[in-house]
């Protein structure tokens, strides 16, 4: 393959890391736009299908086994009002609540479906993968130190979720 196969076959440029769109539903139905712009890192999930093996006349035979989804992580600014940050804190006291030794019990009440969009250099989304059934599973910490004057604090959240369903923009 020539270059010039090697451009025409990398049409406008190819995707791009960083152009992307996460879109947060809380479960307790509260969304806001400007959430969107606060996430700066997540990534398109990941898979594993894990093999089944058995042996076979002192051999062994690889099946395919179960799909696995791995567990999906965003990072987000975190800012002055501590808003994303709250709702995750209440998100995940929803699920667990530490004062009466319980939580939600019912799925659908602290479950929702999550999205992360692939938008191309004009910002047209190219690849949508949602996240079914999604919860928080860990909410990190955020550092707070003297030295740290030239940043902006940030955390992550990651969450499980049932599987995942990806859909290729026409």
């Amino acid at each position: 393959m020539d270059v010039n196969q090697f451009k025409t076959a990398l049409k406008q440029g190819g995707a791009r890391p960083n152009q992307f769109k996460v879109g947060l539903l809380f479960p307790d139905g509260g969304s806001n736009a400007d959430e969107q712009l606060l996430v700066t890192g997540a990534a398109i999930p990941a898979s594993t299908v894990n093999p089944v093996i058995t042996q076979y006349r002192g051999r062994e035979v690889k099946f395919a086994g179960e799909r696995i989804f791995d567990p999906w992580t965003i990072t987000i600014i975190n800012d002055a009002k501590f808003s994303l940050r709250t709702r995750f804190e209440d998100w995940m006291e929803k699920i667990n609540n530490k004062q009466d030794n319980g939580g939600e019990v019912e799925w659908e009440s602290y479950q929702t479906d999550l999205t992360v969009e692939h938008l191309d250099r004009n910002d047209a989304v190219i690849q949508t993968y949602s996240l079914i059934q999604a919860f928080p599973i860990n909410m990190s910490e955020i550092a707070l130190q003297y030295a740290q004057n030239d940043i902006i604090e940030e955390f992550t959240v990651t969450f499980q979720y049932q599987h995942y369903t990806n859909a290729k923009a026409s």
